[in-house]
């Protein structure tokens, strides 16, 4: 009896090693993509953040030279960071009763509303083409603020 030698277990496994070799890199790039998108909507939403909180300071040095000029849209944030800004400032003013003199005591709550976005159009955007873009990025600050008469703030 004559033996017949067996042989091409070596590449069967050789490729399937191969397979499972271009799978896991496959797989690794994919990962390396969605890690870099991930990094990229944090650094655009700390962007947008900062141009938020941005706009609530220009709206705090405006009330400081006594004007709440209801809605205004920055537009000098855009070149800087990409940005629109618009700031909102709305007051309502209060009766706190008299002073010991018997003069009335007036408050003015004022809140002030800063939405930064990157659309094209005014913050906050409500464009369906701007608003489903991947890289769109909103943000919102709100700060309260109470001024009494000639006094200062409360």
């Amino acid at each position: 009896m004559m033996r017949i030698r067996q042989s091409g277990f070596a590449y069967i496994a050789a490729v399937v090693l191969l397979i499972v070799v271009a799978l896991v890199c496959v797989a690794l790039l994919r990962l390396s993509g969605t890690q870099q998108n991930t990094v990229n909507s944090a650094l655009l939403g700390a962007r947008a953040g900062l141009a938020a909180r941005g706009g609530i300071e220009w709206g705090f040095f405006q009330l400081r030279n006594g004007a709440c000029n209801g809605e205004t849209t920055l537009n000098d944030f855009v070149a800087d960071s990409g940005f629109r800004v618009t700031v909102t400032c709305t007051s309502n003013s209060f009766n706190e009763g008299e002073d010991s003199a018997g003069n009335r005591l007036e408050k003015r709550m004022v809140q002030l509303e800063a939405v930064a976005c990157n659309g094209g159009g005014p913050c906050p955007d409500r464009t369906a083409a701007n608003v489903t873009r991947p890289d769109y990025v909103e943000r919102r600050r709100v700060a309260t603020t109470c001024v009494m008469g000639t006094a200062g703030l409360c």
